[in-house]
């Protein structure tokens, strides 16, 4: 089991998001979609330490790490990692909220994945409002940054996902 980290930066009605390919072996993920910047958690690293890491390498701003906001568990075919790890994923992932303090937006890459397979697409600040016309993933995610985002996630109690729910 693995342990991954998400930020959602959120300024000016605006959400921070990453365009990826599909990354995992089955059609529940479609081909791209906009997710939350985030990846592993490295040895001797702090799940707050990974997101600003992850942040930085996939959109080029730093930022600060606040409250856990969420908390999914995925369990989904990996075909990139299954020569490395295994030929299923089994990954706990924590979202935090995220302020930026710093850096200008781009599209980053994941230096553990290989120039050739970049899942990275395109990083952008999407418009609040129109976040459920947008591929997003995971599906829930549009909610719950349109239903929380007027008061700053103040009042979210962290919740937990399941991706086979």
């Amino acid at each position: 089991m693995r342990v991954r980290v998400a930020g959602l930066c959120v300024e000016n009605n605006h959400a921070l998001f990453v365009k990826h390919k599909r990354f995992i072996g089955n059609d529940y993920f479609p081909e791209e979609a906009w997710i939350l910047p985030g990846g592993a958690v490295e040895v001797g690293e702090s799940a707050q330490m990974a997101v600003q890491r992850e942040v930085r390498e996939e959109t080029g701003l730093e930022c600060e790490a606040g409250k856990l906001l969420f908390v999914k568990e995925l369990i989904f075919p990996f075909p990139l990692l299954e020569k490395v790890i295994a030929p299923i994923a089994h990954v706990i992932s924590l979202c935090f909220q995220c302020r930026v303090t710093g850096g200008t937006v781009m599209t980053g890459r994941d230096p553990e994945i290989s120039d050739a397979e970049q899942l990275i697409l395109e990083t952008r600040w999407l418009p609040i409002q129109t976040l459920h016309q947008q591929p997003i993933y995971p599906p829930f995610l549009a909610a719950f940054i349109q239903d929380h985002s007027a008061s700053e996630f103040m009042h979210v109690v962290p919740r937990y996902y399941d991706s086979r729910a």
